[in-house]
């Protein structure tokens, strides 16, 4: 029975996938002598008590099932105050359909408030503190990087460190390495609920987020180990400070953030979604350019048509495979792996809703999709980290892109473990 099941859908080749991704963390690692694996296969194993609890049980079903109801009925209650503000134009049934920028963008700054309400009123940190509670102990991080790591499940990558800004400029390396790295493996609470209203399933989102709470621990500190003695280690308390003063001061604060995070979005995929436009038609130019001289010279011999979906569709089709996808289904994978590392995961699953995947592909893509893991975050990060610790922008600009690989693997590995277990 096990062999017949490790044979449907390849789930076989998970487990090779798995182990592929341990091994490029591995050979990116700073200091493969300091690795803690007691810390590794900690990390692993409850990665997969998460998958297991949210994917096979009926506890981690029903539970996922009334958040996501809850998500749903929020932004609901978002589209009142959109359908107010900009009539019939932010109804979704209209004759022209979803005006993106009128019926999503909003959303954001809706949730922006709400989350910055939750935080004043304390249920933000009580949540944060219940989990770190559970899981410092047991990889034996730091309080700050581990307390940074789960409020990225609920709070965004700029915001979340917010949480430890009196700690930053005490981080070692390692530590540092793991804020960043949490940071683009999971995403916002407010982004979440612009995924749902796009048709991602949301049960996946929210456990792929809770899955990359060890993930990007796991794969953090076998890329950069810790080799310093951290100030906030063992049981050192880590003060939660709120700064606004009452609920509208709160709300207030929220809105301006949530809008300000809304048009940063807008804007990135303005600039990102042009550019790409832009590259594939210099791709193209160039691939008819090639063809014409060897027509021209008597080759027999025509370069495909190249744009950028082809060429990242080729550098993530042997995840896509070892996610147990062939076919057309694994080219198609492939290509929303490579546009969410070169562009952005919105961007993504704009092309993932309307690809018309099995439920099964596309609970297994959300998993892998499901994080700021972009190039573009490395930016971001670096402004919004750097404006908080300045002592440690330096280390920030050089470990960009290692956090964007870092990242990525996490989100793989919780997608590989996702497949393994539907």
């Amino acid at each position: 029975m096990l062999f017949s099941y490790l044979i449907e859908h390849n789930r076989y080749l998970n487990f090779f996938g798995i182990a592929f991704i341990l091994l490029i963390a591995y050979v990116f690692s700073t200091n493969k002598k300091k690795i803690d694996y007691r810390l590794v296969v900690t990390a692993l194993i409850m990665q997969f008590v998460i998958g297991v609890i949210a994917l096979k049980t009926w506890i981690g079903a029903t539970a996922l099932y009334y958040v996501s109801s809850l998500v749903e009925q929020l932004y609901l209650f978002a589209g009142k105050g959109i359908e107010f503000l900009f009539g019939p134009l932010g109804v979704n049934m209209a004759p022209w359909g979803v005006v993106f920028a009128i019926q999503i963008l909003p959303i954001i700054v809706f949730f922006g408030a709400l989350m910055s309400l939750l935080f004043h009123l304390g249920i933000v940190q009580y949540l944060v503190a219940g989990i770190n509670f559970v899981v410092r102990p047991l990889l034996g991080t730091s309080g700050a990087e581990t307390l940074c790591a789960v409020a990225n499940s609920f709070l965004g990558q700029t915001e979340a460190p917010l949480l430890v800004q009196h700690y930053l400029k005490d981080m070692t390396r390692s530590e540092l390495f793991v804020v960043m790295v949490s940071g683009m493996a999971t995403i916002s609470g407010s982004i979440l609920a612009v995924y749902s209203k796009l048709g991602v399933p949301t049960a996946s989102m929210l456990a792929a987020s809770a899955m990359a709470i060890p993930a990007s621990i796991l794969i953090a500190k076998i890329m950069i180990p810790e080799t310093e003695q951290t100030k906030t280690g063992g049981d050192t308390p880590i003060v939660l400070e709120r700064k606004t003063k009452n609920i509208f001061d709160a709300i207030s604060a929220g809105t301006s953030d949530g809008l300000s995070l809304a048009l940063n979005v807008g804007a990135m995929l303005i600039v990102f979604i042009s550019l790409i436009g832009m590259l594939d038609a210099i791709l193209l130019y160039f691939s008819v350019g090639v063809n014409a001289f060897c027509s021209l010279v008597h080759l027999d011999w025509q370069m495909p048509l190249l744009n950028l979906k082809m060429i990242f569709a080729i550098l993530f089709r042997p995840f896509a495979y070892l996610l147990g996808f062939s076919g057309v289904t694994a080219v198609k994978v492939a290509e929303l792996l490579g546009t969410k590392v070169s562009i952005n995961e919105f961007v993504a699953f704009l092309e993932m809703v309307p690809m018309n995947l099995s439920a099964r592909a596309e609970t297994i893509v959300t998993y892998a999709l499901c994080g700021f893991a972009n190039f573009s975050c490395i930016g971001i990060q670096i402004g919004g980290i750097g404006v908080l610790v300045p002592e440690k922008r330096q280390w920030l600009t050089e470990l960009g892109l290692k956090t964007v690989l870092a990242s990525s693997l996490a989100n793989l590995s919780s997608a590989m473990i996702a497949s393994l277990l539907i």
